[in-house]
């Protein structure tokens, strides 16, 4: 999708939607992103205004601002009860994500990477050189290391500790009262509720892959979860789900499908972490992409790959924020 709540990322999305996928789709012989058109909306109160002023200062394509009869027209499962205006994002699309790493699994492969699974990263030293990398299959030196450790990073780069927090999901995958064919890609949207600080920020998916609709609260706030435990889902929290959508949907909500957790690594402002170790150029840390880092898969490997190996990148959208991005220096 183009819509994002700051110009500088609805620039990186495009390069990634214009470049980057359709460059991994050639080269995998494989569909990863299916079109679904994208909706946007809330209350007066919420954010749609900030997502509205960053897609028109970036001059994103293919989102139009209707009103709230107009989008019950064209997306009749939703009744937008409290939305004053509502984005509509003929940009976005659902990523397969499964097929997505195989793919990037079988070209790492294909260009001769050695993958070691089921190996465990123990502890990274920059200070060597070469750089030491110890895992509980003996030690590694590198040239040139990237971390992308997810919701463990801060065990490999303890610099980040103090400025990331990793918080639990909760998600669901819902019945509805509505004909399977209108619940897939290309009728059911991909959907971002955009409340108050207060109702917060839920988003949505189509059927896809698992019966049911995807939804969930996005959750960005201050707790700090272990990622080495595995609690259920919280039924609280799927709860709070169901009550969303039963306010927002113009159908009656069913049972309750799957439920599943998965894990955010948080930035206080929500940017993601690309760049260099302060002081050990030769160790780039990818992470903290405080859940909404899939969509930028491809580009952000790019953007890594080429830190690694040359300091720099070669997308001009990305080396004129590359501040914002940067691993924090120790205070």
């Amino acid at each position: 999708r183009s819509t994002y709540s700051d110009a500088r990322y609805v620039r990186l999305v495009r390069v990634a939607h214009e470049h980057d996928w359709p460059l991994l789709e050639r080269e995998s012989g494989a569909t990863l992103i299916h079109r679904a058109d994208g909706i946007f909306f809330g209350p007066p109160d919420g954010d749609l205004e900030q997502y509205a002023a960053a897609v028109a200062g970036a001059g994103a394509t293919g989102v139009e601002r209707i009103g709230p009869d107009e989008a019950r027209r064209r997306f009749p499962l939703f009744a937008f009860p409290d939305a004053h205006a509502v984005l509509h994002d003929r940009t976005g699309g659902v990523v397969a994500a499964a097929d997505t790493l195989l793919a990037l699994d079988r070209r790492c492969r294909i260009e001769g990477v050695h993958v070691l699974e089921e190996t465990r990263v123990l502890e990274l030293d920059p200070t060597r050189d070469p750089v030491v990398v110890e895992t509980d299959r003996g030690r590694l030196l590198a040239e040139r290391v990237v971390v992308t450790a997810g919701a463990w990073v801060s065990q490999l780069v303890p610099s980040l500790a103090a400025r990331t927090s990793v918080q639990r999901q909760h998600v669901g995958y819902f019945n509805v009262a509505a004909p399977a064919e209108a619940l897939g890609p290309g009728r059911f949207p991909v959907w971002v509720y955009l409340g108050s600080p207060a109702s917060g920020l839920y988003y949505g998916l189509p059927e896809f892959g698992r019966a049911g609709i995807k939804a969930a609260l996005h959750g960005v706030g201050a707790a700090d979860d272990d990622p080495d435990e595995h609690p259920g889902p919280s039924d609280a929290a799927i709860e709070g789900v169901r009550r969303f959508l039963r306010a927002q949907l113009a159908v009656k909500l069913g049972d309750t499908l799957h439920a599943e957790t998965c894990l955010y690594t948080n930035t206080p402002h929500e940017h993601f972490v690309i760049g260099a170790l302060p002081g050990h150029p030769r160790v780039i840390v990818g992470s903290a992409c405080s859940g909404h880092g899939f969509k930028f898969g491809p580009l952000t490997g790019r953007l890594l790959a080429e830190l690694a190996l040359n300091g720099r990148t070669s997308v001009p959208e990305f080396e004129e924020i590359r501040g914002t991005f940067a691993m924090p220096s120790p205070a």
